[in-house]
């Protein structure tokens, strides 16, 4: 059995993201039409920017497979394998106290929650929380519930 959910982006996280790359490209475009020569400090400017929005594409949630043994987080670069056997509990999760570091809004939530989750998150309404013995995941798909459903069917069996 091997089955994929698809992840999607979020209005508000599509809106987020173009806003705010709009205004890290404008004011990087303000500052170099402004300087009269390229200074180190436009350099390091444009060097974070690009790095900020190139990183958190490649690691934003792509999608969800599930096969008979493992749960797979895979972004575009990074697969997380989670197995099936190892997992405590699995529910889904309301988006009331979702505080995290790391990357707020550019493609989504991505990085640790105050509760020490690991967040790959594109829809704050779709949450799945996953539970291990010295993990927590906190991811979003388009059928949170279906996901449940499967891996649990899967521990059960």
């Amino acid at each position: 059995m091997n089955k994929e959910f698809l992840v999607s982006m979020s209005l508000f996280f599509k809106i987020t993201t173009i806003l705010l790359i709009f205004l890290l490209i404008s004011v990087g475009l303000y500052m170099t039409y402004n300087e009269p020569n390229l200074n180190r400090t436009l350099l390091i400017y444009w060097g974070t920017v690009i790095s900020v929005i190139v990183g958190c594409y490649l690691f934003s949630l792509n999608k969800v497979k599930v096969d008979l043994n493992n749960i797979y987080i895979v972004s575009k670069i990074n697969t997380t394998t989670i197995p099936i056997n190892k997992i405590k509990s699995i529910s889904r999760k309301s988006q009331n106290n979702l505080m995290i570091i790391g990357a707020r809004g550019i493609y989504g939530l991505i990085g640790i929650s105050m509760d020490n989750y690991r967040c790959n998150i594109k829809d704050r309404t779709k949450l799945v929380a996953i539970e291990l013995e010295n993990a927590k995941y906190l991811i979003s798909c388009n059928e949170p519930n279906e996901l449940i459903n499967t891996i649990n069917t899967l521990k059960n069996d």
